[in-house]
């Protein structure tokens, strides 16, 4: 080989070494020192992006189970970590909205109150002329449809719903013992529907000489029943829900609620004998200031209740109506504060309020008293006593019972229900005409006795006045045992009033229906107590 073809190779060889390490040279700087684009700014992080953008599960993938339940559990309480205080506040809201409520759904009680059913069975009479003249010489008592007049005003009880319902004694006519077994089974329809029952004795209810049967042409004597049958009968109305029993009496304490307890108080004097007047016995003045004392440290108002008057109420009726011992039983209830007394006896509807103001003997005549009343209510001097509400007999027309009732503060509101006998009858499909336009009977019925009691002293040139005599009579009887107001002008003005004074002016009628109007200045059928007033 020649030198020049040598040359020319190893140049070539040269070139071609040259050429490679410029390539490898070149390659190498444009790995470390291109530009970061868009497109490679990703893959340029991948450690990054794996630990920004990967899903927890996806990270968690490829490990145990129980590793991957456990961090599934962790991302469950790290999303629900600003939950939980708000549970926990929407329970307290839940708790303070549900003792609210507790608070708002507190329902002061009804009280539905009767007095003087007089219950007659028909067991004990076969209608003949013993039963006649024991109706027609009666005082006005529906005697005929007690039993009806019972089933109206229960149905009425239970639509009311009241939450309990008090009788005031004399519930039977005269302590017969079919008439308290009768009852008793009526009264157990109403317990069994969940209203509960209190009920006293009155003075026709125990003991009775009067308990009678009537067959044929003459009464013969009935069977009357103890102190201890009373219990047997009622022990369920009362005695057996009662907080507290006078070993003394008839007399319990019964709760109606959290605020107020019921003293039921057996004021009657059946041992040894009946007596009409009643009293309360020193044994159980002392069991009634022990609950006194129980009431006051439970913080609850006690409301008593009693056959016999508290206070003196009528001058139609002045004998045997208020308690023996009214005095002294008033001072009792006024140094305890208590309200209201209510009873029943009189069979007339009255509201009275005692006056605690000192009155001069001399002045202790009606016209004289009153005149000394007035000029202390004008010097601004007020009664301050307690007040009694009178519960007119229910068996006498126009049939009617008291409601009390008290709202959220203690405030007392008492008024009279009518018994709708004619509505009961229709929705019951009686076709009895009496009991259908029982309003018309009860007048025509009392006018009836009235007649009866008068026509023999009448000439019969003058009967053709009876029936607007009787009328009056009937009227003026309605409106006094309802409570309601009379008013006099209009009564001493009429034509059947005219008659009365000049063909039986001394008769017992006349005085009775003087005393009627002068007893009837003001209504008695609606009574509120606020809780702030000064007993």
């Amino acid at each position: 080989m020649d030198k020049k073809m040598y040359w020319k190779g190893a140049a070539a060889l040269l070139l071609a070494a040259a050429a490679i390490g410029i390539i490898w040279f070149a390659g190498r700087q444009w790995r470390s020192e291109k530009p970061v684009t868009e497109s490679t700014a990703e893959p340029s992080r991948p450690e990054e992006k794996t630990t920004e953008e990967v899903p927890e599960k996806e990270s968690t993938a490829e490990t145990e189970e129980g590793e991957l339940k456990e961090t599934e559990g962790a991302s469950d309480r790290e999303g629900t970590e600003e939950e939980t205080p708000s549970r926990d506040s929407g329970r307290e809201e839940e708790e303070m909205e549900e003792e609210e409520q507790a608070e708002e759904e507190y329902r002061p009680p009804v009280v539905a109150v009767v007095s003087d059913l007089h219950y007659q069975s028909r067991s004990i009479t076969d209608f003949g002329k013993a039963y006649y003249d024991f109706v027609v010489s009666g005082d006005g008592k529906v005697v005929q449809y007690l039993p009806e007049l019972l089933d109206a005003f229960l149905e009425e009880i239970i639509d009311l719903n009241p939450t309990a319902l008090i009788l005031s004694g004399d519930i039977t006519m005269n302590g017969e013992i079919e008439n308290h077994q009768e009852l008793s089974q009526k009264l157990r329809e109403v317990v069994d529907l969940g209203i509960p029952v209190l009920v006293i004795p009155g003075n026709h209810d125990i003991n009775n000489h009067h308990a009678s049967r009537y067959f044929g042409s003459e009464k013969t004597t009935g069977q009357p029943i103890t102190p201890q049958q009373f219990l047997e009968f009622y022990h369920w109305m009362g005695y057996d829900q009662a907080i507290s029993r006078d070993s003394a009496s008839l007399s319990y304490v019964y709760p109606l609620d959290e605020r107020y307890w019921m003293m039921m108080l057996d004021t009657c004097q059946y041992e040894p004998v009946n007596l009409v007047g009643g009293r309360i016995q020193e044994e159980t003045l002392v069991w009634m200031e022990e609950q006194m004392e129980k009431a006051k440290e439970a913080g609850v108002t006690v409301i008593p209740v009693g056959h016999h008057n508290l206070l003196p109420q009528s001058s139609l009726y002045t004998t045997d109506c208020a308690l023996e011992n009214y005095q002294e039983i008033t001072d009792f209830f006024e140094s305890w504060e208590i309200p209201v007394y209510v009873s029943g006896h009189l069979h007339v509807q009255r509201l009275k309020q005692h006056d605690r103001r000192e009155m001069p003997e001399e002045k202790l005549g009606p016209g004289a008293k009153l005149a000394a009343i007035r000029e202390a209510e004008d010097a601004g001097e007020k009664a301050g006593g307690i007040y009694e509400i009178v519960s007119d007999a229910v068996s006498i027309p126009p049939c009617q019972y008291g409601e009390i009732r008290w709202d959220e503060e203690g405030n007392m509101t008492y008024r009279t229900r009518q018994v709708d006998v004619s509505a009961w009858a229709m929705k019951n499909g009686s076709d009895n005409p009496d009991l259908l336009d029982f309003e018309n009977y009860s007048r025509e019925y009392i006018k009836k006795i009235i007649a009866r009691q008068i026509e023999n002293k009448m000439d019969p040139m003058t009967l053709d006045f009876l029936d607007e005599m009787t009328g009056l009579y009937a009227d003026l009887y309605q409106d006094y045992y309802a409570g309601r107001i009379i008013d006099s002008k209009t009564v001493y003005g009429s034509v059947p009033w005219q008659w009365w004074i000049r063909l039986l002016p001394e008769s017992r009628q006349v005085r009775e229906m003087r005393a009627m109007v002068g007893d009837s200045e003001k209504d008695n059928n609606y009574l509120y107590l606020p809780i702030s007033e000064e007993n």
